[in-house]
């Protein structure tokens, strides 16, 4: 079973990418985190990367010129996550939602993507039920994604394996595929054309 477009194809490698950086930088990650730390530079580092997210977030919004109600609903899901990462104490527990949120939304993308170019362009696409199963899949292999991730960390001598961390992992990709399931549907209704009446 191939890619059905360029763009799909784009996407998935994207994601596995993601993962293989994820995944390659386990070990280093504590010794770095740790350094970072020492200079009181972690916070920033953090805010840093996540400021970056939203920029690039951003920056692709820009392109496809979207509504107010899109703007509107990007403040609303920036400030959601501003409110629950603030709630870690970790600077660095944060970061399951950036690495895990980056992974679910490229994979949920890949899969809309190949079910618009199996189904065609239909009216059918916006439903619920054609969000339903790109979803459930990004979540499921989002969710293995980070489970793998422990699975490699508990054999690392200076990491270890934790549910929480596979949870958080887990909501991280769920919580970019909701953002940008309601971000496009925003963006659907602000396109289509208003009917008058007579």
């Amino acid at each position: 079973m191939g890619f059905t477009s360029a763009r799909e194809r784009r996407l998935w490698i994207l994601a596995g990418s993601c993962l293989l950086l994820i995944y390659s930088s386990l070990y280093i990650a504590r010794p770095v985190t740790n350094w970072l730390r020492d200079a009181n530079l972690l916070r920033l580092a953090v805010a840093g990367a996540f400021l970056l997210a939203a920029a690039g977030v951003g920056l692709g919004l820009l392109r496809s010129r979207p509504g107010w109600r899109v703007w509107v609903a990007l403040a609303g899901i920036v400030a959601g996550y501003v409110v629950l990462l603030s709630r870690f104490d970790l600077p660095e527990e944060r970061l399951h939602f950036l690495e895990y949120g980056l992974v679910g939304g490229l994979l949920f993308t890949a899969l809309l993507e190949r079910q618009k170019n199996t189904r065609g362009e239909s009216g059918e696409l916006s439903s619920r039920r054609a969000f339903l199963w790109p979803a459930v899949g990004a979540f499921v292999m989002t969710g293995l994604a980070g489970w793998i991730d422990e699975w490699i960390q508990a054999v690392l001598p200076n990491r270890f394996y934790d549910l929480r961390d596979v949870a958080m992992n887990a909501a991280g990709g769920a919580l970019a595929v909701l953002s940008i399931w309601g971000l496009d549907r925003l963006r659907q209704i602000g396109e289509r054309p208003r009917t008058r009446g007579l």
